[in-house]
């Protein structure tokens, strides 16, 4: 009976073989218990922000009459800082809040994680805004994306298509 099915029964066992192969295969690359981060994370202990930060930030911000609003997120090692400003405001202003906020971090803060400042203002019309800077773990210094002037749009109003 085995030689008269010798194909089939091959054909099982490869198949059975196989299946159980790749299963091993998917463990070995994708493992359950990783985060996404691999191991990028594993010194995130090492260097805790004290909410106080935050806390002392929002309170400077709140006395700067071109300030608005400000929020805070953490990311992995990315911090993520929106500040919405008064449509007043400058590009310099906007450049002069960042730094601000950067000297309320400390060394090891600032050597650790990635520092992002999303800035933008009241009336998302004005195209000059908004504006984001970016202070890398290596770098010493705010990056910010280039200042632009407010140009006038049509608006549905004032066009015509006569």
């Amino acid at each position: 009976m085995i030689k008269k099915h010798k194909k089939t029964i091959f054909m099982l066992v490869l198949f059975a073989v196989l299946f159980v192969g790749a299963i091993y295969l998917k463990d070995i690359l994708m493992p359950d218990d990783e985060s996404v981060y691999g191991t990028r994370l594993d010194e995130l202990g090492e260097h805790p922000i004290d909410d106080e930060v935050y806390t002392k930030i929002s309170q400077e911000l709140a006395s700067n009459s071109n300030v608005l609003e400000t929020s805070h997120r953490e990311q992995g090692r990315i911090i993520n800082i929106f500040v919405t400003l008064d449509d007043k405001a400058t590009y310099k202003d906007a450049t002069k809040i960042g730094d601000t906020i950067l000297t309320f971090f400390s060394d090891d803060t600032k050597n650790y994680y990635s520092i992002q400042f999303f800035m933008t203002k009241k009336d998302e019309k004005l195209n000059n805004f908004p504006i984001m800077g970016i202070k890398g773990h290596e770098s010493k210094t705010i990056s910010w994306t280039p200042e632009r002037q407010i140009t006038v749009e049509e608006t549905e109003e004032g066009s015509s298509d006569e």
